[in-house]
């Protein structure tokens, strides 16, 4: 799906994604992301949702992001209850949606200027 909506250039924005990729800052990533709206991008690989720990979020943890968007793939699948205490204990949000939802509410937070990182699934993953 394309966005027609455009957001802060000045942040790394999400202008795309199919099943197999994303468009992230005009560059094809045919890989899981994660992204903080600082530039950076890295590829993500997660194990199964429900065992996803602080460990997986190493990277974005760094950037000590407001919220966390959490994109699943084509299926809403929720994370452990641990994960959600751990992030609150450090004053991080954890929103979890399917990756379409996932890359909207990235660039519509980004767009407020938020302090957002994400961290999304390709589309064609079986979570």
């Amino acid at each position: 799906m394309n966005f027609s909506q455009d957001t802060d250039e000045s942040g790394t924005q999400i202008h795309s994604y199919t099943d197999d990729y994303f468009v992230i800052n005009q560059s094809k990533y045919d890989n899981h992301s994660q992204i903080h709206h600082s530039g950076f991008v890295q590829p993500w690989l997660p194990g199964k949702i429900s065992q996803l720990s602080l460990d997986d979020f190493k990277a974005l943890l760094s950037f000590k992001p407001d919220v966390i968007i959490l994109g699943t793939g084509n299926k809403l699948k929720f994370p452990n209850n641990e994960l959600r205490r751990e992030l609150s204990r450090l004053n991080i949000g954890l929103e979890v949606m399917d990756t379409g939802a996932a890359c909207r509410t990235y660039n519509i937070l980004l767009s407020e200027g938020r302090n957002v990182a994400a961290a999304i699934l390709l589309l064609k993953t079986e979570v």
